[in-house]
Formats: structure tokens, sequence, C-alpha cells
């Protein structure tokens, strides 16, 4: 069977819904139609045969048949009524016209009865004749009688439907022709506008037909119509792309073929070059050496000819390779281990064990599978591997023994700095004293002469005991969340008579940023900071703020001072690192609080970065991270000083000449204190109960085992590695203390215990 063409379908699918919608119209307005002549038949009949009963009332009533012939006579001619009778009560016929078909009892019917003869050719009509009443005013005695009608009889009205049938067949012929005629013109359009595509369409089949023989020259002429302009156009291009990619791909082909040569002859070279480099190659196939390469018959001993000639390698490998490796080498690959390397002893012909490092692969693409195997000797890589860690346990040795070296030597300046730390502060308390008893201008140069070098002292001692704590222990940040500006007051006041003796502004952003640090580390830090900035700037001013940074917060300290070369910047963070001081001039500094600053910014995960301008200025950064505000204490270290301090204070110190001199510096500021060593006497020392103590840290653990000082106040003096809670330390100050510090923290800790907080 010939398969539909598309000229078929197309004249299809355009002829098929105007036939359908023809069809169907003339369906519907013949039905149409057909209803509307039945009806009208059907209601004149009704009708007529209402007003002949009407009209012949009279003649039956008075039984004048001559009338009622008459009255039939002239509905005769009426269109379509074949005949009419009129009947008695009794069903007798009392006059007619035509031949009757109908054979039902008339007297038997009831009234307004219509029906169809068997034939279909004849409508029955079947009307009673009713006698009206006489009018109420005619006869008043008679009303009863005169209201009631009375049937004088009936007739029987006879429609022929022959004109009806041939009125149908008349509308049934001019609906077929209509839509006869309606149908050829659509074929007659359809078969037009079908050469309008099908001619397009057939000229794209073999175009296409011919490009997919391999003429890419073919070319698409434009129907006049340009039914399909755009499909041509795009079949046009197209055969332009396809002729342009299979010239590339030619083009492709031919260049793959060179690299695949190239990379042939490649790998022929990269085996060469492997096997001269002294790498073994096998493959195995069946449990059978199907190749090897020249690495693999020098390296063994084994001729090429002896490894081809086993019949099983199993047997080989077990009489050669250490027993231990030898599973890993001939289990059977699995898809989820197709590959395996390890390290083997094995026996070369001369008796020799020597280590390889075996890497095995399967090659689950050819048939039957074959394996991969490359080994390398490293029999001297492990002899040198087991020199090396001869030599590497000698150096951790040596090792060891500078690390404990360091560690004595940061010791012994730990002792020191301590041990000089007492005479000094002797000097610092002397000079406090001797300022506030002073009665002479020179007697006040004088102390202001030893306040400062016992401060520039204190400060070298103070880096030298940093440095030593950073080598000796590890620092455990505490770290809390904590407003930034009185943190930064304090440092920045701590530096401003420095500055101003310069003639340098030292000023501070205000800030309401909070973030979470260590507040005793981060102090640290930005106390060298700006140290530093004091020192290396002399004009000008020193700016210490903060930034946020998304989610993180930046401190800030900027100068302008005499900056720092690109090629120096790297080595800022080194210990005993200064760019300016050849000579190590100590009051510019040991070059060790940058150092620290680094040590204590890594301990705090705080990054520190440096941006400098040489002649222009430095800017120290610390990144810490951001945090909401929230209700807190008041800080540590409070800037209003009372002129008098009046309470009741213990001071705990085993050394006598270090405590005398506190005491009288306490003692001077209006405080009652109590003395201990902090051994047998503590207990007794403890009443009555003081309002704070000042206690070292060497003198910290016995105070610890008190429990009746668990609620007071502790201020601690010094350094001590293991505290077994930090909450209970209300201060903590270095020893010999700052006078200017101890009297700001006291003051703090003391309204704060009256406040009750």
């Amino acid at each position: 069977m010939r398969p539909i063409g598309i000229r078929e379908r197309v004249l299809f699918v355009a002829l098929a819904p105007v036939a359908a919608t023809a069809l169907t119209l003339m369906l519907y307005f013949t039905l149409l139609r057909y209803e509307d002549v039945e009806s009208s038949l059907f209601n004149r009949g009704a009708t007529m045969a209402r007003q002949v009963a009407q009209a012949a009332e009279y003649g039956m009533f008075s039984g004048n048949t001559i009338e009622l012939r008459r009255l039939a006579l002239s509905i005769a001619r009426e269109p379509d009524v074949s005949a009419i009778a009129f009947f008695d009560q009794q069903g007798t016929l009392l006059a007619a016209t035509g031949l009757l078909q109908s054979s039902h009892a008339p007297h038997q019917l009831p009234d307004n009865w219509s029906a169809r003869s068997e034939d279909d050719r004849t409508l029955f009509f079947h009307v009673k004749v009713i006698r009206a009443g006489a009018p109420t005013f005619d006869d008043p005695f008679g009303q009863a009688e005169a209201n009631k009608e009375l049937s004088l009889g009936s007739l029987v009205l006879e429609l022929s439907r022959d004109q009806l049938l041939a009125r149908k067949r008349e509308i049934l012929l001019v609906t077929l022709l209509s839509a006869g005629l309606i149908l050829a013109g659509a074929a007659l359009l359809a078969m037009r506008l079908g050469r309008d595509i099908t001619k397009p369409i057939q000229a794209l089949e073999k175009a296409v037909d011919r490009i997919r023989q391999g003429e890419m020259d073919v070319r698409i002429l434009h129907h006049k119509a340009k039914t399909l302009y755009a499909l041509e156009e795009g079949v046009n291009t197209m055969t332009i792309a396809l002729d342009a990619a299979r010239t590339r791909s030619d083009q492709a082909l031919a260049s793959s073929k060179a690299q695949l040569n190239e990379q042939h002859e490649f790998a022929n070279a990269l085996l060469q070059a492997q096997s001269d480099a002294g790498v073994c190659m096998m493959l195995i196939e069946n449990n059978r050496i199907v190749h090897i390469n020249d690495a693999g018959v020098i390296s063994t001993g084994y001729s090429r000819e002896e490894y081809l000639a086993l019949s099983d390698i199993r047997s080989f490998f077990e009489a050669n390779i250490e027993a231990s490796t030898i599973e890993g080498l001939l289990r059977p690959f699995t898809q989820t281990d197709n590959t395996r390397r390890f390290i083997a002893r094995f026996r070369c012909k001369d008796s020799e064990w020597r280590f390889y490092d075996i890497a095995t692969a399967a090659l689950t693409g050819t048939d039957p599978p074959r394996i991969v195997t490359i080994a390398l000797d490293i029999t001297q890589r492990r002899n040198d591997e087991e020199r090396l860690a001869v030599a590497n346990i000698e150096l951790r040795r040596q090792k060891e023994e500078a690390e404990r070296a360091s560690r004595a030597k940061s010791r012994f300046l730990a002792a020191a700095s301590h041990d000089l730390r007492q005479p000094i502060h002797a000097l610092s308390l002397f000079a406090s004293e001797i300022k506030s008893c002073a009665a002479s201008a020179d007697q006040l140069r004088l102390a202001g002469q030893i306040n400062a070098a016992t401060t520039s002292l204190t400060e070298l001692l103070d880096a030298l005991l940093d440095i030593s704590r950073l080598d000796l222990t590890e620092n455990h940040p505490c770290r809390q969340v904590l407003p930034l500006m009185p943190l930064l007051e304090a440092t920045a006041n701590a530096h401003r008579r420095s500055a101003e003796g310069k003639g340098l502004k030292l000023s501070v952003i205000p800030t309401r940023l909070w973030a979470e640090s260590d507040p005793q580390l981060l102090t640290r830090i930005i106390n060298n900071l700006l140290a530093n900035a004091v020192r290396y700037t002399e004009r000008g001013r020193i700016l210490l703020g903060v930034r946020r940074n998304g989610e993180s917060l930046r401190i800030e300290v900027w100068d302008s001072g005499i900056g720092i070369a690109p090629e120096h910047q790297p080595h800022l963070f080194e210990e005993f690192f200064q760019v300016d001081n050849p000579e190590r001039d100590a009051n510019k500094g040991l070059g060790l609080g940058l150092s620290i600053v680094a040590r204590l910014a890594q301990t705090l995960d705080h990054p520190i970065k440096v941006r400098s301008w040489p002649g222009r200025g430095s800017c120290f950064a610390i990144t810490l991270p951001r945090s909401e505000p929230m209700p807190t204490l008041p800080t540590a270290i409070s800037p209003i000083v009372e002129p008098r301090l009046t309470a009741r204070l213990l001071l705990i110190d085993a050394d006598e000449g270090s405590r005398a001199k506190l005491a009288e510096l306490l003692r001077g500021w209006g405080c009652q204190v109590k003395e201990s060593m902090g051994a047998d006497d503590l207990a007794g020392a403890l009443a009555p109960k003081p309002d704070a103590i000042i206690c070292s840290a060497c003198c910290i653990d016995h105070l610890w085992q008190q429990t009746s000082a668990e609620r007071l106040p502790l201020i601690m003096l010094g350094e001590h590695t293991n505290i077994p809670d930090l909450r209970r330390l209300a201060g903590k100050l270095r020893q010999p203390p700052r006078p200017g510090q101890l009297r700001a923290l006291l003051q703090h800790v003391l309204e704060t215990d009256r406040e009750g907080v």
C-alpha cells in the first residue's frame, strides 16, 4: 500500500474541518427546517379543526345537515385537507367530504385528539363541538342550566402530508446542492493553497535527501508564494553551516590523526624514558607475562625469555616475593578494587633481596583482562631513609637540648627581671614619697627625673619579663564581651603624658562598638603599639580609633612618624629587630614590643596588619570579632581618683622589703593596712574582716585555702600560671605595681564593693 503523501495530508487537513462544519450545519438546518414545516402543518390543522368546530355549533345544534355539508365543502377547498366529517354524540355521520381514512370511533375519542396514519401520509384531528351556555341576563331563573356546556357532537379533519413531504425533499435537495458547492469551492481553495505548501515541502524533502547523501552544495530556490520562506532560508543557512562544519571536522580529523601519531610517539618515548630511568613495567595476561621492558630485565637479572617462558607467574612470585606482601599482588581484582600499591621485597637472580615500590592496575576494557604492573627499585631510598631516621633522632636530641637551653635562658631572664623589680619598685616608691613631700622646685625636678628613669627601666624589664613569660608558659585568653571606648581611653591616658611631653597630640575617636576579646591581653597589645607610636613620632599627632569591617572590627593606631620602609616591614615582628637604632639606645626600647604584640595577637586569634609610608607615618590595625552591646560592669581601671582612701586592707607578700614599702604607700593614701607573709599568720590576719586583699602571686595558693576569704575583693600582684578561678579576682597588676594604676584599681574595687555589685 502506497503511503499517504504530504500533498494528500495537506489537502485532508484543509478539507476535513470545512467538510465537518458544512455537514454539521447542513444536518442541523435541515432538521430545523423539517421541524418548522411539520409544526406549521400540525398547528394549521389543529387551528382549523377548532375554528370549524365553532362554526358548526349552530348546524349541529339545529340538525341542519345542509349547513354542515356546505361548511365541509368550504373546508375541503383548503390546501392539504383530504377529508372532513361531522358526527353526532352517538358517532352517527351527519355530513362529510372526501374519503375518511380514520378507523377510530369518533364518540370514543377525546377532545383535541390528533394522530397520524400508518403510512405516515395523513394527519388526523378530532375536536368536539360544544354548545356554549346562554348569558345569565337572558334567563335569570335558569342560571344553573344556562352556564352548563353541552357536547353536540364532534368533527374529524384529515390533512394530507404529500405536499409536506415534497417540501422536505425540496429542502434536502437545496441543502445538498449548497453543501456540494461549498465543498467544491473549499476543495479548489485547499488544492490551491496546498500547492503553496506541498511544493516547498517537497523541495525541502529532496534537498534534505541530497544533504543526507553528502551534497553540501545544495541550495533551495524560494517558492513564489513564500509560504515557507523562513524554513527555506534556514535550510540554506544550515547547509552552509554543515558544509563549514564538515570542513572543520575534516581538518580536526586530520589534526587528531597527527596528534594521535604524536601521542603514540610520545607514549613510546615515555615508555622508553621510564625504562631508561629504571622504572620496571610488565603486562600480565592469564597469569602469564606477555611484555616486560628493559628496566625490568636489567633490575631483576632475569632475561626477557625467562619471563615470557613462565607458564604461571604465581609460583614464580611465591618463590621470590616476601610472604607478607605476596597476597596483595596475587589477590584477584574487583570492581571496587582495580588498583593497588604496596612495597615488596623481591629476590633477584643473584639472590639479592631488593625493595620495590609496586603499583598494579587492571585494564578492564580488554578481553581477556590484563594487569599492568609498574615497579620502581627503592632499595637505595630505603637505605637513605634508615640513615635519615638515625640523623633525625640525633637532630631531635640536639633540638631538645637547644630548647632546654632556651627555657633556662627564659627562666633566668624572668628571675633576673623579677629580682630587679624590687629595688626599682623601692625607687618608684621613694620618688613618689619625695614628690609628695618636696619643698622646692629642685626636689620636684629630682623626683621627676628619678621617676622617669625608673619608668624607663621598668618598661625594659616589663618587655624582658613578657618575652620570657611567653617563652615559658602558654597564654590562655579569658574572652569576654566588652565596650571598646573605656579600654581605648584608659590605654590612651596611660601614654598621653609621654606624648604631650614630646609635643604630640594623642586623640581617641569616640566609639560605641563592643568586641569579644581578653581585655588584659588586648590592652597589652594596644599599649605596645601606642608606646612605639610615641617613641618614633617626633611631631604631628597619634590617632587611636575603631572601624567596622563586616562582622568584625579593626582597632587602628595611626601616627605621623618616620614611617617604615617596605623592605623592613616583613621583619617588624621579629624579636630585637629595630630599624632606626643601630647604637642600641635603651631609650628606644629593646625591639621586643612588636614581637610581643604578634605573639599576643596570635594567641587571641586577632590578625594584625601594618601599612606604612616612609616620611609620612604608619598604621597598625588589629582585627577582632564584633559583638552586640550588653549590660556590663564598670571597667577594671577607673580614671576617677578620690583625694583619700578610707579602707581596711590586708597586704600579703613574702618579700618583707617590698611589703613594707607598699604598706607605707597605702597608709599614705589613708588606708589601714595589716601585713601578712602569707603562710602561718594568714588565718589570723583575716580577722577582723578587711575591705579588700592585695596579694602577691607567690602567696596566692595559701589564700585559696582560706574559705573565709572567698567573698572578699582580691587584687593579685604579679603573674600566676595556674589560677583555679579567675572570677574571684577583682583585678590584676604587675609586681611591683605602678602607684597610679594601683590607686585607680583600688578605688574602683572599693566603690564596687560598697554598691554591692
